[in-house]
């Protein structure tokens, strides 16, 4: 299993489970998550995926807040949506213009809002450090790759913004100048600007160095041994990797096992040790585990240590 060992800034590692839709990745996501906490870690494991996979894989429902799995693991699913519900309620609460809660309504309708709920909360958690390692369970890989890239494009964009802080209060101290309330109350200051962009821009920095270092971050891939699913599994590897993204491993999942006696497994199984050899050229150092498909449904806590166990090993 990969390095969970604490880093010397206290942060806890963080591990993130990406892969096309229907490959697998909640199940393994939310096995891997069981056997740490078997082992003796304290876990938490969290779902950017509002079709609420990993309640169903953990048999226990979440919500936007940890929910205690058993004794060591705790899970929640993101609201992002639901998140800036309870920030359009605290707005009105403390008589703000209505216009603030109009615009706080379109941003949560916005595309790529579950990713800035990720993010938001993958950097709370990670402040907090009260786990030794957050599993993140994401949506299919095309979500995952947006919450990846997002904290390059939120550095740049509040960089953007403390360039122009001067040129924003001004306009500020001019409104207050021309407004008939006047009297220079409740206005943009420059300072209290500056000094909450940098903040601002700080967070995403600590956030970006965890997610390029390999000792704190670490991304696995999750694909099945079949041509479209091993494509884009491809595609996301040279895309993250191009991008500096620590990928520790690819799991082959849902391999056709073996069998004397039925020759259409025999066949489904050619095809997917052809594919698995493929995978395995495309990844080139990145280590590469195979888990077969089981004639059983993986769900609920036993189930899951097990399959935990078939991925790392027993004694990981």
């Amino acid at each position: 299993m990969p390095s969970m060992s604490s880093t010397s800034n206290d942060l806890c590692p963080v591990m993130l489970f990406s892969g096309k839709g229907g490959v697998g990745k909640t199940t393994l996501a939310a096995a891997t998550a069981v056997r740490l906490a078997r082992m003796g870690s304290t876990v938490l494991t969290m779902s950017t995926d509002p079709a609420h996979s990993l309640s169903d894989a953990l048999a226990v429902p979440l919500t936007s807040r940890p929910v205690r799995v058993m004794p060591g693991l705790d899970a929640m699913e993101i609201d992002a949506r639901g998140m800036f519900s309870d920030a359009i309620d605290q707005t009105m609460g403390q008589g703000k213009a209505s216009s603030v809660a109009d615009l706080m309504r379109l941003v949560s309708q916005t595309p790529g809002v579950d990713e800035f709920g990720a993010i938001e909360m993958l950097m709370e958690t990670m402040e907090r450090a009260e786990h030794d390692v957050v599993i993140l369970d994401t949506a299919p890989t095309g979500h995952t790759l947006r919450l990846l890239m997002l904290p390059d494009l939120l550095d740049t964009w509040l960089g953007k913004l403390l360039e122009m802080k001067a040129r924003i209060a001004r306009v500020g101290r001019l409104l207050r100048r021309l407004l008939p309330s006047g009297g220079g109350e409740g206005g943009l200051n420059e300072k209290e600007l500056e000094g909450g962009l940098q903040g601002g821009r700080q967070r995403i920095g600590g956030l970006r160095q965890v997610l390029t270092d390999p000792n704190r971050s670490q991304i696995i891939l999750v694909t099945i041994p079949e041509a479209m699913s091993v494509l884009e599994t491809e595609r996301t590897l040279n895309l993250l990797q191009a991008h500096g993204m620590p990928v520790a491993t690819v799991v082959v999942n849902q391999l056709q096992p073996d069998s004397d006696d039925c020759p259409f497994c025999q066949r489904r199984r050619q095809i997917h040790l052809a594919e698995l050899a493929r995978m395995r050229r495309i990844a080139g150092e990145v280590p590469v585990r195979v888990v077969e498909s089981l004639p059983v449904e993986v769900r609920g806590v036993v189930q899951l240590d097990r399959m935990g166990e078939i991925l790392w090993g027993a004694t990981s």
